[in-house]
């Protein structure tokens, strides 16, 4: 696919479908779509599938790949095509591609006969409307038996007459049985996307990994001798001049990128030397094909196959080889970059290269997209605001204090290690932050003419607009798209300051944003937010009572505040009059470009909302939404938010009344959003009742809300946690467990038993997966069910195993213990504990706890944990002997700051490995327990560390360190306390386990020896393709 650019291909019986979203396949795996990720293509989305047959959207196109086993009857070969048959015309799409292995043979496509299936299949193809694409008589299968016609393309009428150059690729080598099969599609009119030829984009870009800091320092520098900002300078031309000056330092310090970079011709591993391999098996397949139609049947037949067979066979391994060699590349890079392309990858994380959204398009779907994305509207009269600290509060028109150097520096310093995408002006945040070290008067001076004149630069206006897709979503509606505006970065850096001021005088003089109200503000989280529902919830059920929540979804938010609304909350808020000012002209004009598909630089006003990529928008939006939650709410009725999710509860004695109760505060709530000029999507609205033991709602419970009937549900997703009416989560953990333990062994991909990252690479990816699972701990940690310990403790074994490099089969208290890792249930705790204290401290005295208090609460709560595992760890329920010599030094275990396990020394620490014992009982590898190196009965860990006379001499080194005692305790007990004896020990392990390893190979290897020892490659080699980078 990259050599010839393919957009899409079908692929019959391939060795597994992985889960990427390029990838679709049917329900047994027989047969996949793959869509292209470097190419100008459009993404794959999945309308049907079913058995042997799955069905795609691809640009206007619906494809359907096909395949169909010869080994079933005719009857499920008719029931088959009477299923596809249904597919194609419920979907009822005029463009309809079926390409795939039917396994059925006619003359009408070149075989020689015509067999029942392909008469089926003939009758199918004229009875749906499709017309056939393949033409000649080339075979698409050839075996050393003989060939046939057996994939076939299908297409309907208006479709196929746009295909062009349909072939069977005879020339190429495919390392299978069956020949590649290629054609094109002419373009139409109506394409909703199409090839986005390379050229320059009319936003600037640098190449920043190239960037030169020294000659970044001297053009900064020059720049801010040659130019000074003139005292009267209009802000526009002062921006202006600013935007110009760092747009000759970029150009200075690092080159441009001209163009976008044309989509790789070849794999990642691909090399010249398999390039001459390939171009020899495809010479050796060559001359017997052609044998085998001039002298069918002699000795040369035979010879030319056997040649054929052999380059094929060198070149497989060849292709294996380079594989595992840029794999392993791939793997030891990870310890410089841990986040690199390998972790997007497997995490799938990779943006598709190509060109943006919004550059793929159809024009006219693109307009249609903008507009309902920031919608134009008129003048709209906000809700009165009585002000509470008058027309100008403390801070008159003239009264207007000037950019501090602090003010700037904090700014600069929160954009010094982002690396996020820049703005039109195509300058990176980290760049900015270094020529500021030379250029921060200069600036300093554009924000202090901007403040007394109460004028935001023209230039900082603009944003640069990129659409995002929503996952789930079809691709030709609106809503399956998200907007980002990239900002200037400079104008980002006033923001921050704008930001702070404005943070500052509603905290210190007022009024403030209503306490309900929990997004975007320091100090706060979506943890705190449900605590509180929490703690309403609790204070209702306690008193025998419930409680109704009810969820509201507003529609666009964000793009649909308007302008008024927030002038007039900034001056019920009392924010001083320069900065209502400012803020004022930053919303009028702005304005978002984006390039379209023809190049077009188009541009959209903005006449409401607030961007989304700002630093001011978020805060903008709580002040501008701050009066729908200080709403004169009856008793018993209460709201919380996040942003724009706004959940509103409603207390009463039993359902009935809480019911009555939520209809009408969800109505009050609803009209003061609306008053807002803000639309809530009702259909989206969700409910659920919180109660007490035999206190549930009746069956079919729901509540009325504007004339919508909502249903009262069992469980509600609320800020990233699935509640329950018992806060019990078993929802919650069930659903998040396939997504952990998907995570974990997506990650377990990178992490190697031989080779690979290091260890501290190792306890990163650990934390990347335990973060995932203990999101939201302070809330469910105290309510953790044993059912739900069972479900972290999966995630957690599979990440455990990876960071010591063990077998599949240790266990998860020796995995844990050896990789040092409490338990997650006992972690949360943890996160619980130092979480209550956080907060007692901020309610008791109004601000966070000093830095010192937290760490110190943090290693209190630690070490009772550890007490608490210690204590679990003495009664293990696998793993015996490894637990029981763990155990008592567990902490001093986990805490140490020397030593790092590999393969061979975990194999004699878990007990699971090259041991007669475990071969015999774990692995069933082995007749009998016995060791092979001595008359002993059992060959355990244990006796080939302490007993076994064939590693005698590697013994007295190590007794000669650790002393004579080797049983597990002691050397655990020594490892744990001195780098010399850990490194003892790893080195007696390697030396040992690596002979033992040799010998088991042979004995493998031995065509004498027991089937039972036998190598089992065969069956590996799916699993092996898994492994394969992506």
């Amino acid at each position: 696919m990259a050599q010839w650019s393919i957009g899409v291909a079908v692929v019959a019986e391939p060795y597994s479908v992985p889960p990427r979203p390029n990838w679709m396949g049917d329900w047994d795996g027989s047969v996949a779509v793959v869509g292209s990720t470097t190419a100008h293509s459009p993404p794959l989305s999945l309308r049907d599938k079913g058995t042997g047959y799955v069905a795609v959207e691809w640009g206007g196109i619906t494809i359907y790949g096909v395949y169909f086993s010869p080994n079933r009857s005719l009857n499920d070969f008719e029931v088959f095509l009477t299923n596809l048959e249904t597919s194609i015309r419920r979907l009822a799409s005029g463009h309809v591609l079926v390409l795939g292995d039917f396994n059925a043979k006619s003359i009408a496509w070149g075989s020689p006969r015509t067999d029942a299936r392909g008469e089926a299949v003939e009758e199918w193809a004229a009875s749906v409307g499709l017309c056939l694409l393949n033409r000649g008589s080339t075979n698409t299968c050839v075996r050393q038996q003989g060939g046939s016609i057996v994939d076939l393309s299908f297409a309907t009428p208006v479709l196929a007459a746009r295909v062009r150059n349909w072939c069977v690729l005879e020339e190429v080598e495919t390392l299978s049985d069956h020949l590649y099969i290629r054609f094109e599609l002419s373009r139409t009119q109506d394409s909703s996307r199409g090839h986005v030829a390379r050229r320059l984009s009319r936003f600037p870009r640098w190449a920043v990994a190239r960037l030169n800091r020294d000659l970044l320092e001297e053009a900064a520098i020059i720049h801010s001798w040659l130019s000074p900002q003139a005292p009267t300078e209009e802000v526009d031309v002062g921006a202006g001049r600013f935007r110009d000056a760092i747009t000759h330092v970029c150009d200075a310090a690092m080159p441009r990128v001209r163009g976008r970079r044309p989509p790789r011709k070849e794999v990642y591993w691909w090399s010249q030397e398999l390039a001459d391999l390939r171009a020899a098996c495809t010479r050796a397949r060559r001359s017997y094909t052609r044998s085998r139609r001039r002298h069918r049947g002699d000795g040369e037949e035979d010879r030319l196959h056997e040649e054929y067979r052999r380059a094929r066979k060198t070149l497989k391994l060849a292709i294996s080889r380079a594989k595992e060699e840029k794999r392993q590349e791939m793997l030891e890079g990870l310890n410089r970059d841990p986040w690199g392309r390998p972790y997007r990858a497997v995490r799938q994380k990779l943006r598709a290269s190509g060109p943006p959204l919004t550059e793929t398009l159809q024009p006219s779907f693109l307009r249609e997209v903008v507009e309902g994305l920031f919608p134009q509207r008129a003048e709209h009269t906000p809700p009165s605001m009585a002000s509470l600290a008058g027309d100008d509060g403390e801070h008159g028109e003239d009264n207007v204090p000037p950019v501090r150097e602090s003010e700037v520096g904090a700014a600069v310093l929160r954009i010094r290690s982002k690396n996020t995408a820049p703005g039109p002006d195509g300058v990176p945040a980290r760049v900015l932050a270094l020529a500021l070290n030379h250029m921060a008067d200069r600036l300093g001076e554009v924000f202090d003419a901007s403040l007394a004149s109460g004028r935001f630069p023209e230039c900082w206006k603009s944003g640069k607009l990129v659409l995002l897709t929503k996952p789930g979503r079809p691709a030709d509606s609106v809503a399956a798209y998200r907007p980002i505006v990239l900002l200037d970065e400079a104008g980002k850096l006033f923001e921050r300051v704008l930001s702070a001021r404005i943070v500052r005088h509603l905290c210190e003089v007022g009024p403030d944003l209503s306490d309900a109200q929990f997004g975007f503000r320091a100090g706060r989280s979506t943890v705190d937010a449900v605590l509180r529902l929490r703690a309403v919830t609790e204070e209702a059920v306690s008193c025998g009572g419930v409680l109704l929540a009810v969820s509201l979804d507003i529609a666009n938010a964000f793009n649909s505040l308007p302008f008024s609304c927030i002038r007039e909350a900034l001056h019920y808020h009392g924010v001083p009059k320069y900065l209502r000012r400012l803020v004022a002209d930053y919303l009028e004009e702005r304005t978002v470009v984006y390039e379209d598909r023809e190049g077009n630089l188009r541009c959209r006003p903005m006449s409401c909302g607030v961007p989304q990529g700002s630093v001011l928008g978020p805060l903008l939006w709580n002040i501008g939404y701050d009066w729908a939650l200080r709403a004169d709410f009856p008793p018993g009725l209460g709201v919380i938010c996040y942003a724009d999710d706004t959940l509103v509860t409603a207390r009463g004695a039993n359902f009935q009344e809480a019911a009555r109760l939520a209809t009408r505060g969800v109505s009050l709530v609803v009209g003061r959003i609306e008053a807002l000029g803000l639309r809530v999507a009702l259909d989206k609205t969700e409910a659920l009742l919180f109660h007490g033991p035999r206190r549930g709602p009746p069956p079919g419970a729901s509540i009325v809300v504007n004339s919508v009937l909502v249903p009262v549900r069992a469980q509600m997703k609320y800020l990233g946690l699935i509640l329950d009416g018992r806060w019990l989560f078993d929802e919650h953990f069930r659903q998040l467990a396939p997504k952990l333990v998907g995570a974990a062994s997506a990650l377990g991909r990178l992490l190697p038993n031989m080779g690979g990252p290091s260890v501290a690479t190792r306890r990163l990816y650990t934390g990347v997966v335990r973060s995932m699972a203990l999101y939201g701990a302070p809330v469910w940690a105290a309510a953790l069910t044993a059912q739900n310990r069972v479900r972290l403790w999966r995630p957690q074994r599979v990440m455990a195993v990876r960071a010591i490099r063990g077998y599949r089969t240790v266990s998860t208290e020796v995995a844990c213990a050896l990789a040092g890792t409490p338990p997650w249930d006992l972690e949360a705790e943890v996160l619980a504990e130092v979480y209550r204290r956080v907060a007692d401290f901020r309610a008791e005295s109004g601000f966070r706890p000093p830095p010192e208090d937290v760490r110190e609460w943090r290693e209190a709560a630690r070490r009772a944990t550890m007490a608490r595992w210690s204590f679990r760890l003495e009664t293990p329920r696998a793993g015996f002997a490894a637990v029981e010599a763990l155990q008592p030094v567990i902490a001093e275990w986990a805490g140490r700051q020397h030593g790092t396990l590999s393969f061979r020394l975990t194999q004699v620490l878990s007990g699971h490995g090259c041991f007669g014992k475990y071969l015999h009982t774990v692995a069933r590898r082995e007749l009998s327990p016995a060791c092979h190196h001595c008359d002993c009965s059992e060959d355990s860990a244990q006796h080939t560390l302490a007993v076994c006379p064939a590693w005698a001499a590697q013994r007295r080194a190590l007794t000669a360190v650790i002393g004579v005692d080797l049983s597990l305790p002691a050397v655990v007990r020594s490892m744990a306390g001195s780098d010399s004896c850990f490194t003892a020990v790893a080195t007696f392990c390697e030396v040992v386990i690596s002979r033992k390893e040799a010998a088991e190979r042979a004995r493998e290897d031995d065509l004498h020896s027991d089937p039972i020892r036998r190598r089992r490659t065969g069956r590996r080699r799916p699993a092996y393709h898994s492994l394969m980078p992506p």
